[in-house]
Parts: C-alpha cells; sequence; structure tokens
C-alpha cells in the first residue's frame, strides 16, 4: 500500500507558524479585566453611580462589574469569609473597615488617593506597625441639622422621627443622641464616646439619652415616640416625614440626604438653634460618608479607586442626578446647583469648626447593632429611668466586651474641614 507523501519541511513550518499567529492573536483579543464593586446604592442611585462608572471605562477602557444591595455588611461578609471579596467595596462603617484593616484584608490606599481622603472621613489606622489609610470618602453627608417649613413655629411635641422599618432602623434615634451628646459636651467628649474610652453608663451619655427622651415624650406624653416606632424614616410613602399632614409633625433632625425627599420650601437649621439647651458655638457638626476601600491590589482596582476621588467623576455624578439629590463631596470641586439647601450644605461643610464621624458608624459592628435595638427599646418608655439605667448597663456589657476582645477601634473621630473657612 502507497503511503501519503510528506508534505515538504517548509509547508510544515508554514503551518505551525500560522498557528501560532492564529494563537497569538486570540490571546491579543481577550476581553480587557473587570474590577468588581459592592455597595450601597440601588434603583436610581445604583443608575447615577453606574453613570460615573461608564466614564471610568470609557477613558480607561477597563470594565465594571457593580453588585448593589441593601444588606451590604451581610453580603460583603459572605464574599470574605469565601475569600471572593470584591475588588472595592463602599461602606459607611468605619468600624466595620477598621476590622477589616486589621485582619490584612484591606490594601493600603494608593499614595495619590491618601491625599485626597481627608479626616474626619479617613483617619490613618497603624497596623501592624505601620501608619496607612486604607478608606476614602466618594460622597459624604452633613447631619446635625433640624429640616422644617419656614414660618411654621415650633410646638413642644412636633418632632418627626421614624424607626419603624426593621431591626437596625434605630439609627434616626442613634443620630439624635450622638449628636445631642456633641452639642452638650463638645468634640472632645463626643470622641472619647465614639471610640470606646467612655463608659455608656457615664453621667455625659446619660444626659443625652435623657435630653432626647423629654424630646420624644414632652411630660410623659408618649404618642410622639409611639408614631416614631410605626413610621418609616421616608414616611411610609417615599416622601419624607415632614409631608405627612394631620399629626403636627413639624420638624425632623435627618442627614442632608434627606433633601431628595422634599422642595425647596422646606430648609433647616443647625440642632443648635432648633433645640434650645443645645446652643452653643462651637461650630461643631456631626457628618457620615460613604467610603471605598481596596479588597484587592489590582491595577485596574487602583485606577478605579483613584477616578471615584478625582474631579472629574465628581462633576459626572453630580450632573446624573436631579439637584435636589446633588451629593456632596468632602472637598469641593464646583458648583452644587442653585437650591438654597444644596449652598447651605456646603457653606456648613467648609466653614465649621470640627466636624466629627457618625459615632455609631465609628463603633464595632457589635456595639452599633446594640445601640439601634437599644433605641428601638428606649422609645417604648422614654421617661422610664429604671429602663433606661438597663439599656445602658447592657451597653456597657458590650463596650466592655469588645475592649476584653482587643477589638481595635479607629483612632480619631473628630477633624476640622479640609480647605473650609472653619479653625479647630
Amino acid at each position: 500500500m502507497k503511503r501519503p507523501a510528506r508534505p515538504p519541511r517548509l509547508l510544515l513550518s508554514l503551518c505551525l507558524l500560522a498557528g501560532l499567529a492564529l494563537s497569538c492573536a486570540a490571546c491579543a483579543e481577550e476581553p480587557p479585566p473587570v474590577v468588581s464593586v459592592l455597595g450601597p446604592w440601588t434603583g436610581d442611585e445604583e443608575k447615577s453611580f453606574e453613570t460615573v462608572l461608564d466614564q471610568f471605562e470609557k477613558k480607561y477602557g477597563i470594565r465594571y462589574d457593580y453588585q448593589g444591595t441593601t444588606s451590604l455588611r451581610e453580603t460583603l461578609l459572605a464574599q470574605v469569609e469565601a475569600g471572593s471579596p470584591p475588588d472595592i467595596a463602599v461602606l459607611n462603617s468605619l468600624g466595620e473597615l477598621t476590622e477589616y484593616a486589621h485582619q490584612g484584608v484591606l490594601v493600603p490606599l494608593p499614595e495619590n488617593v491618601r491625599e485626597r481622603s481627608p479626616e474626619p472621613w479617613a483617619p490613618e489606622l497603624t497596623v501592624k506597625g505601620r501608619k496607612n489609610a486604607y478608606w476614602t470618602p466618594i460622597k459624604v453627608d452633613l447631619k446635625s441639622v433640624v429640616w422644617h417649613y419656614p414660618g411654621r413655629a415650633p410646638q413642644k411635641g412636633d418632632w418627626c422621627v421614624g424607626v419603624g422599618s426593621g431591626a437596625t432602623s434605630g439609627w434616626p434615634g442613634s443620630d439624635w443622641i450622638e449628636d445631642i451628646l456633641l452639642q452638650k459636651w463638645g468634640p472632645d467628649v463626643y470622641e472619647l464616646w465614639a471610640t470606646g474610652e467612655l463608659p455608656w453608663d457615664s453621667d455625659e451619655v446619660r444626659t443625652a439619652w435623657e435630653t432626647w427622651g423629654r424630646l420624644m415624650a414632652p411630660g410623659g406624653d408618649r404618642s410622639q415616640a409611639d408614631a416614631a416606632l410605626g413610621n418609616d424614616f421616608n414616611g411610609n410613602d417615599g416622601k419624607g416625614l415632614l409631608k405627612r399632614s394631620g399629626d403636627g409633625c413639624r420638624r425632623e433632625h435627618q442627614g442632608s440626604f434627606v433633601r431628595r425627599l422634599y422642595d425647596e420650601d422646606i430648609t433647616y437649621v443647625p440642632t443648635t438653634r432648633a433645640v434650645a439647651e443645645l446652643r452653643n458655638e462651637r461650630g461643631a457638626y456631626e457628618v457620615a460618608g460613604d467610603m471605598a476601600a481596596l479588597f484587592d491590589d489590582t491595577s485596574g482596582a487602583r485606577a478605579l479607586i483613584t477616578f471615584l476621588t478625582g474631579d472629574e467623576a465628581r462633576a459626572t455624578w453630580a450632573r446624573a442626578v436631579p439637584e435636589s439629590n446633588r451629593p456632596f463631596f468632602p472637598v469641593s470641586v464646583g458648583s452644587y446647583g442653585e437650591t438654597w439647601a444644596n449652598r447651605a450644605v456646603h457653606d456648613t461643610l467648609t466653614g465649621a469648626k470640627r466636624l466629627c464621624a457618625d459615632a455609631s458608624d465609628v463603633m464595632p459592628p457589635g456595639v452599633r447593632g446594640a445601640f439601634y435595638r437599644a433605641v428601638l427599646e428606649f422609645l417604648a418608655a422614654p421617661e422610664d429611668k429604671k429602663l433606661l439605667k438597663g439599656l445602658l448597663a447592657q451597653l456597657e456589657d458590650e463596650r466592655l466586651r469588645h475592649a476584653e476582645l482587643g477589638t481595635p477601634r479607629v483612632p480619631s473621630v473628630c477633624a476640622a474641614p479640609t480647605g473650609g473657612t472653619g479653625t479647630p
């Protein structure tokens, strides 16, 4: 049987070279890397944030995969424990971020991002003997303010509060207590308490709770406190508590993000002007923020977190949303629009003498959760001193437990605003 003729060596070599060329072409056409991002924004807020991510992808050719969730803590914790965290996560809990940093899960920020990460939102941590910054604020909010209709005289028992949307929804109450303690005792005492150095059963903390109790149940009237337990902070209909009618609700202690629920007919004043017994001239305000942290040290993740802290991303984000919901940033990048509320919030943030991070955001997650639950129990009987004593004892036990465990703490909470007009 005649064997088929062998192909010439030259032809065989050409075939091999052609195959290699095709393989290399296939390699060159592999899709670019994808940066995974986990964050708190869903719905319309997710769409506006993705406008920023789209701009990043267009500019750098690096794709992204954004996952928005209202169960951020649980989702992130599960991913970290499974060994597959996102490249970047955005969360507001400085306490959680501190724990992740000390566990070696977070990557220190690039130097150019570190320079754009001001206190009190991004204090530097000392981890394994080295000082670094591990997260950066990409959006911030002002607290320590009271929203109201101009011209409507305040009345006793006219506070709008909504904590009835879930087991962890005590945060509007914790915001109240934090702000009262800040305004009554000043930033130094506030920082000691937020960082776990001041006991929960101290006179300062107890007085803050009692003050809030008098506001929620003036003269022992629990009707306002009962209403708070049945209301969501959105007003149960997504329109904001001040839009309710027929229940005498006239004033709301809430952060600047609540602007999205209201129109220009609602304005704010500092808490120190809304509550006579808190009046002072310290110029101190509580603030919160959404922090981005690196969980993986890839070139794409570093490029994205750098972009998110830059002027282009901030301007893109500001243009992507209605003016009533325009985000604020730790350093101004231009116009915030023409609404009174936007200008006023910006001026307050930059003109403050002291800005202090939300205390419950700073606390270890276990303490923060206990704080929220205690708020809900307290509202059932704000005038009951025995109940308050028991709640503070429980919170103190939780503080001591974390101290014994050596739970890492945020080192600082208050600072003068970066680039602002105030002085410490």
